[in-house]
């Protein structure tokens, strides 16, 4: 019963090619990613690699600029104490060296990879 299933879900799948504009896009990068005829760019992310390669840091700081830049923006104000998060962008554990795309996801939804150990919240955190 499962194989005629599979089948037909994997024929229409052929069929009905997946389009880089369904693919879930923040709101703010919508803008900046989608050309003039309304589809999307994806090489702004991913270069000339295929699809699913996950884009370079490097692509990231592009825009929002370096590792050490971003952690200053989310630096913690020196009177905090523990009333405040940690610096996301400047961990205890890996400095700014921690990826990007390990908390921020731009297709699906972004997530706290110190959270596999702590929990933290973060409540500026975009999607």
């Amino acid at each position: 019963m499962l194989k005629p299933v599979f089948i037909l879900l994997l024929g229409v799948m052929l069929v009905t090619p997946m389009a880089a504009n369904a693919l879930n896009i923040k709101d703010y990068h919508k803008e900046v990613m989608t050309e003039t005829d309304g589809k999307v760019d994806c090489a702004a992310c991913h270069g000339d690699a295929k699809r699913k390669t996950v884009p370079d840091a490097a692509t990231c700081s592009s825009c929002h600029g370096s590792p050490e830049e971003v952690a200053k923006l989310t630096e913690r104000p020196a009177d905090a104490g523990h009333s405040v998060e940690p610096n996301p962008h400047n961990s205890l554990h890996y400095g700014t060296d921690l990826p990007c795309t390990y908390c921020h996801q731009e297709h699906k939804e972004s997530k706290v990879y110190c959270n596999q150990c702590h929990e933290f919240t973060y409540p500026q955190m975009k999607r």
